[in-house]
């Protein structure tokens, strides 16, 4: 990455994000555009209703919990504002159930719009809140 402004970090958060496949949920490798002590918050939604928050190492254990459970992750990008060292996202999140056992069967796929804020200090994202809205139990996208 040539650029480290706020937006191209954004941008480029999306591109290393959807590296899932039909097989895989995807990689962390999205991790090393953040801040190891990056300020991180998950908020309370359908599927997480304590929502999640941690540094970077909270954040990897997130994704990996979400690896056993979901293949094909991906973001479809819709808005992007960014102002000085702040950037708003407004993308729509998908992946397909893996697992057995969670609200929806097993080949569901999950769809949900997510407005992500993030914060960049020194080239790299030190906060990041998600809200994320999740279609009822039983419906996909």
């Amino acid at each position: 990455m040539t650029d480290n402004s706020t937006r191209e970090i954004a941008l480029r958060w999306v591109e290393l994000y959807n590296d899932g496949t039909p097989e895989f949920y995807g990689s962390d490798r999205f991790l090393e555009l953040f801040h190891e002590d990056v300020d991180w918050h998950e908020m309370p939604h359908q599927y997480g209703p304590e929502g999640n928050s941690g540094s970077r190492s909270a954040l990897r254990e997130a994704v990996r919990a979400a690896q056993a459970m979901f293949v094909d992750r991906r973001v479809e990008l819709h808005d992007i504002l960014a102002v000085g060292n702040q950037t708003a996202m407004r993308y729509t999140w998908e992946a397909t159930v893996a697992a057995d056992g969670l609200l929806v069967p097993k080949g569901t796929r999950l769809r949900s719009a997510v407005a992500q804020f993030l914060t960049v200090r020194d080239g790299k994202i030190s906060a990041s809140t998600e809200y994320i809205s999740w279609p009822p139990p039983g419906t996909a996208g």
